[in-house]
This record gives C-alpha cells, sequence and structure tokens, in this order.
C-alpha cells in the first residue's frame, strides 16, 4: 500500500497523509481525519518504504532494511463494548509511534479472549514479536504465565503497577490520586469522597493514603464502588446524594467517572464548583469539552506509549534481560470544576 492509496481510501491529499504519518503536529489534520488515516494504515499493514524516502531525498538506497516486526495490543481490564478512552488514546499511541519504527500493530485482543490452555485468537499462522497489555487492575499468576507463553515480548502499561516480573511503563494511579487528594486539600476541602473501583486498585488506595496523611477522616459511606463508566460516575453521584454524604469535593478514579457524576449533579441542580468539586484522573481530550471543564490529573499518554515502545523493541532485539519498571510523572490539570471551599 503507498500514500496514494491511503490519501484515496482516506479522501484526503497525499500531503494530509504524509504530514499526519510523520507527525508534522498536531494541526496536520482534524483529529478525525487522523483517526481515519490511522484505521486505514493499520488495518492495510502499512509501513514506510525507507528506500523510496532515501531516493526523494537523493541518497544511496541502503543495501538492507531495518526488520519490521509486528506487535498486537491486548486489553486486560475492560471488555468489547467499554473501553477507557485513555487506553484508546494509549493505542492510538503505540500504533503511530510503532509506524514509525517499521512496526506493524496487528491486532488488538481483550485478555477474555485468550483460553486455557494457552490458545490465543488466530489472526496469522505465525505469533507476532510482541505484545503491549493495557491497564489490567489485577492480572493473576495464570493469565500472566498465559501472555508469557504466547508472548515472548510483553510490555505492561497503564496506572496500576503489577506485582509481576515484566516490563512496565506507568504513570501511578496511586500517587496520582493522593496528588488529587493534597489538590483538593489545599482548596480547603476537608470532607473529601470517592467514586470509582475499590478492589485491588492503586487509585483507592491512593485516595485512602492521602487522607490518613492528611488528618482527614475516612468514612467508607463517602466513596461508592463503581465501575469507571459515564454510567458508573452517574450511579455514584446519585448514591453519594441518597446517602446524604458529608462531602465537598469528590475524586473520581478516571475522567469518564468524573464526566458521569458531573452530568448528575447537573441534572439535580448542583453547581460545580461551587456546591461541590470533581477531579478526575486521566486528562483525555473530552475532559475539556466538558461544562465546566473538567479538572484532572494529567497522565503522559504520548510518552507512556513512546517509552513502551523503545522498551518493547529493546527486549525483542535482545537489549535488555532484566525487567524494567519505567514511572512517568503526572500534574494538575487545573480548570474549571473545582473551587476553593469558603463556608
Amino acid at each position: 500500500m503507498t500514500l496514494k492509496d491511503i490519501a484515496k481510501e482516506a479522501g484526503v491529499s497525499i500531503s494530509t497523509v504524509s504530514r499526519v504519518i510523520n507527525n508534522k503536529g498536531s494541526n496536520a489534520a482534524s483529529k478525525h481525519t487522523q483517526d481515519k488515516i490511522w484505521s486505514i494504515v493499520r488495518k492495510n499493514g502499512y509501513i514506510p518504504n525507507a528506500a523510496a524516502r532515501t531516493l526523494k531525498n537523493g541518497s544511496p538506497v541502503p543495501e538492507e532494511s531495518e526488520p519490521s516486526y509486528t506487535i498486537d495490543c491486548i486489553y486486560g481490564e475492560h471488555s468489547k463494548t467499554d473501553i477507557s478512552p485513555l487506553y484508546q488514546e494509549l493505542e492510538r499511541a503505540i500504533e503511530q509511534i510503532a509506524i514509525r519504527q517499521k512496526c506493524t500493530v496487528r491486532r488488538s485482543f481483550f485478555l477474555e479472549e485468550f483460553s486455557f490452555p494457552p490458545n490465543p485468537p488466530t489472526t496469522q499462522k505465525n505469533n507476532a514479536d510482541g505484545a503491549v497489555l493495557f491497564g489490567k487492575r489485577c492480572l493473576t499468576q495464570r493469565q500472566f504465565e498465559l501472555l508469557e507463553t504466547t508472548y515472548r515480548n510483553l510490555v505492561y502499561i497503564g496506572i496500576n503497577p503489577l506485582d509481576l516480573k515484566c516490563d512496565q511503563v506507568i504513570c501511578n494511579g496511586y500517587h496520582a490520586s493522593v496528588t488529587a487528594v493534597q489538590y483538593l486539600h489545599r482548596l480547603k476541602h476537608n470532607k473529601i469522597g470517592y467514586l470509582g473501583a475499590q478492589k485491588d486498585t492503586s487509585c483507592f488506595q491512593g485516595y485512602k493514603q492521602a487522607l490518613r496523611e492528611l488528618g482527614l477522616p475516612f468514612h467508607i459511606t463517602n466513596t461508592v464502588n463503581v465501575k469507571e463508566t459515564m454510567e458508573g460516575g452517574y450511579h455514584g453521584a446519585r448514591l453519594l446524594l441518597e446517602r446524604e454524604a458529608d462531602i465537598t469535593a469528590v475524586v473520581c478514579a478516571d475522567d469518564l467517572t468524573a464526566i458521569g457524576a458531573m452530568q448528575y449533579y447537573r441534572e439535580c441542580r448542583r453547581r460545580i464548583p461551587k456546591d461541590i468539586s470533581v477531579i478526575g484522573i486521566g486528562d483525555i481530550p473530552h475532559a475539556q469539552r466538558t461544562i465546566p471543564m473538567l479538572t484532572t490529573v494529567h497522565v503522559p499518554v504520548g510518552e507512556l506509549g513512546n517509552i513502551a515502545m523503545k522498551v518493547l523493541l529493546d527486549r525483542i532485539q535482545g537489549g535488555h534481560k532484566l525487567n524494567l519498571k519505567v514511572e512517568l510523572p503526572h500534574y494538575i490539570a487545573e480548570r474549571n470544576s473545582c473551587a476553593r471551599y469558603t463556608r
């Protein structure tokens, strides 16, 4: 497949395709157009032709091109109908970085599609050279051994560190949650609730630890164990109001949960942030399109994907043998859904 073929299928110019694929900036095309181009690239397994680029630049054609590797992406946390936008953004980052490394992201799977004994979903006869595992909250040893049997080279990427021996590139949800609570406390909030999953999650553990460190009370009735979706956040906010939870702010385990909670509060005529402050974790694109715009903990998706691919390729090429754990920083993206408590 050529750039001309991609441009024809996408209904755009060849130069637009070239700018998008060669990362000429976020303004190369609209997000919809970029997503469409990358979808075509992935569907057809397009890899930039290094020899053609070299000829165009007037340099000698290399005798041998670098090897091309195939990569699978595996969602360990979500069902097919319930993928977090954060992990969709991570997969998009992986795809874009992979193609610039002359790799092909072959397919995306869900852990539930694998069976025991090891029998991964088959799309091609040969196994991929490596795989990226997204965001599994609690991966069992048996599941991990299955993945190891299927993929010799594996890197985990997400916000919940795994207690397993594999390469990991993370933005630690524990510390992100601590940062969120501390931020609300600096705004004079002393009664802080929590919405999100609670079992085996670093975010909930960080929330409780931050309250302890600040000397703030923890009441289980000020938290709701919900699925991290808009529906979960909506349901959780409703339960908090029905319980008459004594809170002035709420930490949500991800942005979708926060957006769902904000929707319910608006319907109940609770003013955000005057009546209740809401903070999320992730900083997905939609966080800037809410009313008011969502304050959230920024997760560096692009850098997570970039470093994860570097670690995976280095593992494939035999560059390192020890299991690496790389933790990237986060920061508060201050917007309009949190305010100083003044009562």
